[in-house]
């Protein structure tokens, strides 16, 4: 007999259909694109973010809306639940690495760009700003995250590998941002090198997700971490910043890639009775 909290028949979780979740994704961000073109806030708003920043909720609404179709309120109910659970991860320590991961690239950025001789500036916010921007931004990355990883990460990576997957979902989540970054007045230059930042911060974000043992936490943290840097970095908004940052983490993403292949490897060629091959 079914009870009231489980999915109804055919409601299971199952296939989910990665076109219509970037399609919706897109339709909904439409309107928040047309209000920051019509709107421009970047002049008032804090780190000069347009209106158009907004459609964080987006991915969220997105999955919510297809898992419900599919898989009942049960399901959704389910989506939510993984936001805060960090039971999955076998190494607690990996959130720390999620956590610590791009304020490591940024500083190191900073010290290259000043070394380059770049005219960074001081903070652009006071330290003591930092933990409310990282509620904040924890709130909008989990919103995202609730779609890129919740709904969208698994079943890319079953059709397409981990590292295509890193790839792929990056571009995508790049060229989602980028209505809001124009809209932000952002140069090409800048533009490039956020991007760079951004394809490579998932691929790193789709190998943490896999060595927490699913966790949707741990993207979360890395997301909301990438965004606390952005605010408070000196001299974020310069084009050589933004290309040094994004060199140091495809540099990043390259490593992380092929210590996991060296490790499935070694992996590959473990014995039963533990020896080697």
């Amino acid at each position: 007999m079914r009870s009231a909290g489980d999915p109804a028949p055919g409601r299971g979780p199952g296939r989910r259909s990665l076109p219509a979740f970037f399609g919706l994704v897109t339709a909904v961000s439409v309107p928040f694109w047309l209000l920051g073109a019509w709107i421009d806030t970047t002049g008032e708003a804090p780190i000069g973010l347009p209106v158009s920043a907004l459609m964080f909720v987006c991915p969220a609404v997105a999955a919510s809306v297809l898992v419900h179709r599919r898989e009942g309120r049960a399901g959704v109910v389910r989506l939510l639940a993984r936001v805060a659970d960090c039971s999955r991860a076998p190494r607690k320590g990996r959130y720390a690495l999620a956590i610590g991961f791009m304020p490591a690239v940024v500083v190191t950025a900073v010290v290259l760009a000043g070394l380059s001789g770049a005219a960074l500036g001081g903070l652009p916010m006071p330290l003591t700003a930092a933990p409310v921007l990282a509620v904040v931004f924890l709130i909008a990355a989990a919103a995202e995250e609730m779609g890129w990883t919740g709904y969208a990460t698994d079943p890319m990576i079953r059709r397409w590998g981990e590292l295509n997957t890193g790839v792929a979902l990056g571009v995508f989540w790049g060229a989602w941002h980028l209505v809001p970054l124009v809209q932000a007045h952002h140069g090409a230059l800048w533009i490039g090198g956020w991007f760079a930042t951004t394809v490579a911060a998932r691929v790193v974000m789709v190998r943490l997700y896999l060595s927490t043992g699913r966790s949707m936490l741990s993207t979360i943290c890395v997301h909301a971490s990438l965004n606390v840097c952005a605010a408070m970095a000196p001299g974020y908004g310069l084009a050589r910043m933004s290309l040094i940052i994004g060199g140091l983490t495809v540099l990043v993403a390259v490593a992380a890639t092929v210590l996991a292949a060296g490790a499935t490897t070694r992996a590959r060629n473990v014995l039963p009775d533990g020896t080697e091959s």
